[in-house]
């Protein structure tokens, strides 16, 4: 951006400053009260911290699936950006064609919560989850479906329950953190070098090793019991503070008058603001066990005294990644594919960021259509077709 046009830019901005203010009071209001979440759901099981939604199919008894659809979300926030608005919802996609759809929210964990584990979460409320969704619909397997922090557990339960498992499907996984190394002790306390490198240019993934690698997981669980949301998120903010406290500010100021711009920004600021605590116990282990030493793709992961066993992991899988997502990048997720034992993969590239991949139009128009003919190639309706 040259000088010029860099002033023609004050120029419009305080041009249009006055009539701006004059919508403060109507446009505050639709941010306060805009909120992700269109398609009706019940609660239909609980136990713990955790809950699980189920969204009726919408289509015909004779067009019904057999075979659900089960969602884990990420422990960071609330699921309701899955159902972001009515002409951008995975689960309303799912449910139009046809299938069952259950969504497994972990929540806040009680004081009497915090020595939870991953372990608790994969095979105890995940397997549990699965189990209620199978029985309702009578289905022998399901489509899971793990997104984001939610991908690698999902992959852990493929290790150790794979008969489970119709199709598995990662959306925005996390599942490769290779080339870690064990932070160094500084002295014999134990205590880690709490210098970072420079995160400029850092896509988030390397930004969360280094976070990791800098701030002891043992002393986080133990300082918070239950690590809160706003802590987990720090390396979005820390990769481009700029972008998050001044740009993205400036952006809704400049689309001020536009409805459906302030509309679609509140119902994510709702879906920011919102977001479950995860038991520091639990924290640790994702610190330590995935990030740092990479047990899921090293083969050497853990769960209640069960091996993940990533050549049990045998049924159909498939990566959504977003081309511009700069959090989780493809050699992330891609390196997933060569260490289990299906022959039968696919990954589908969405051109959206991370978030995109579940509230972009173009991720809707495209992305999703061609997913779910994958997941419906490999389910069966009502009827009993395969």
């Amino acid at each position: 951006m040259d000088l010029w046009d860099c002033y023609w830019q004050v120029v419009d901005r305080a041009v249009r400053t006055p009539t701006r203010l004059g919508q403060t009071p109507l446009r505050a209001l639709q941010l306060a009260t805009a909120e992700p979440g269109v398609t009706p759901y019940e609660v239909v099981f609980e136990e713990g911290p955790i809950s699980m939604r189920r969204y009726e199919p919408r289509v015909s008894a004779g067009e019904r699936r057999d075979v659900p659809v089960v969602i884990a979300y990420p422990f960071i926030n609330d699921p309701s950006i899955l159902d972001f608005a009515a002409d951008r919802s995975v689960v309303r996609a799912f449910a139009d064609a046809g299938f069952p759809v259950y969504v497994v929210e972990w929540g806040d964990p009680l004081p009497l919560d915090r020595s939870l584990g991953l372990g608790d979460y994969v095979c105890r409320f995940l397997d549990n989850c699965l189990a209620h969704a199978r029985a309702e619909t009578g289905a022998d397997t399901v489509h899971l479906q793990g997104y984001s922090t939610s991908a690698p557990l999902v992959a852990g339960y493929a290790g150790c329950f794979p008969d489970d498992i119709r199709t598995l499907m990662l959306q925005g996984p996390p599942l490769a953190f290779d080339g870690v190394s064990e932070p160094q002790a500084v002295d014999g306390s134990g205590a880690r070098d709490s210098t970072l490198e420079s995160v400029d240019g850092a896509d988030g993934i390397d930004l969360f090793r280094k976070l990791a690698a800098a701030h002891d997981p043992e002393q986080v669980a133990d300082a918070f019991g239950a690590v809160p949301t706003p802590l987990l998120e720090v390396g979005l903010a820390l990769r481009k503070p700029v972008e998050y406290t001044v740009m993205n500010p400036l952006r809704l100021w400049d689309r001020f008058d536009d409805d459906a711009f302030v509309e679609e920004y509140g119902r994510k600021l709702a879906w920011a603001r919102s977001g479950p605590s995860l038991p520091g116990r639990a924290y640790r282990e994702f610190v330590e066990e995935l990030v740092l030493q990479n047990r899921l793709l090293e083969g050497t992961w853990e769960l209640l005294g069960r091996d993940v066993d990533l050549e049990r992991i045998e049924m159909p899988v498939l990566l959504i990644l977003g081309a511009e997502d700069k959090f989780i990048p493809r050699r992330a997720a891609v390196p997933f594919l060569e260490a289990i034992a299906s022959e039968e993969t696919a990954v589908l590239e969405f051109p959206t960021n991370h978030v995109g991949t579940s509230v972009a139009g173009e991720a809707h128009e495209s992305g999703w259509p061609q997913v779910l003919e994958w997941v419906a190639d490999r389910s069966g309706t009502s009827g009993g077709c395969e």
